[in-house]
């Protein structure tokens, strides 16, 4: 459990209709301000960007994994925890649930650390999601219109965070308007990461990926304008509207 989970418990701690709560977690907590290093957010960004862009796609999908890890919460977070520990509110750490069985109209469950099987009324997960392209229902179905490469879950964009063809495919063979999409549907946040680096998710990256689109979308509008310019119809000649 991360930061939702310890935020859920001390909620349910705190209300009126909660006499137990009981936060069940893997492993020990981390106390960490941020869900990636410091050093991503300070002045050695730079070089670590750097880094993070000479890798190969697969390569840079690990060191995203190592960056964010996971399971985090606030050190802040963790001291009201520690305040609040109680026979109301347990924290099992380094512990996970073996079974549940649901009887007498409430779940029973057993967990690894040899501790008696304990009823309970309600379970809440807070496990965190695996980030993957086909669980965005929009995505899914642009895929099979304009496939794209995917890595670990995450789609291999262009540079300016536009839909890129699959890596070794040539983007002439597909139609005109085919072509147009990939230059005008750019993705940002999470699903970017493989472009942005690990603060994809966080303000930081968010900034530099409007940044990336919003270049993107000036070259289009100044391209888009050029052309507009070179059709030079002279007043006496047919424009071949009529």
């Amino acid at each position: 459990g991360g930061i939702t989970s310890a935020q859920l418990a001390l909620l349910a701690k705190k209300s009126s209709w909660c006499k137990e709560v009981t936060l069940i977690q893997r492993s020990k907590m981390v106390p960490r301000h941020f869900d990636i290093d410091n050093m991503w957010m300070g002045p050695k960004r730079g070089k670590l960007q750097e880094d993070f862009w000479s890798l190969d796609m697969q390569e840079r999908a690990q060191r995203l994994k190592e960056a964010r890890g996971g399971g985090t919460i606030p050190p802040e977070t963790i001291q009201e925890l520690l305040r609040c520990r109680s026979t109301q509110l347990q924290v099992k750490e380094e512990v996970e649930i073996l079974e549940v069985h649901w009887t007498d109209g409430r779940f029973h469950i057993s967990l690894d650390d040899g501790s008696e099987c304990e009823p309970y009324d309600m379970i809440w997960l807070a496990t965190g999601a695996q980030n993957h392209i086909d669980h965005y229902s929009a995505l899914s179905h642009l895929r099979r219109i304009l496939p794209v490469s995917v890595t670990n879950g995450l789609p291999v964009l262009n540079t300016d965070l536009s839909w890129r063809a699959p890596v070794g495919e040539e983007t002439t063979d597909e139609p005109i308007w085919k072509q147009v999409a990939r230059e005008r549907i750019w993705c940002m946040g999470a699903l970017a990461a493989l472009e942005l680096g690990p603060d994809a998710l966080n303000l930081i990256g968010a900034r530099h990926g409007s940044v990336r689109v919003a270049e993107a979308i000036r070259r289009d509008c100044d391209n888009q304008r050029d052309k507009i310019d070179s059709l030079d119809v002279g007043e006496d000649e047919d424009c071949g509207c009529c």
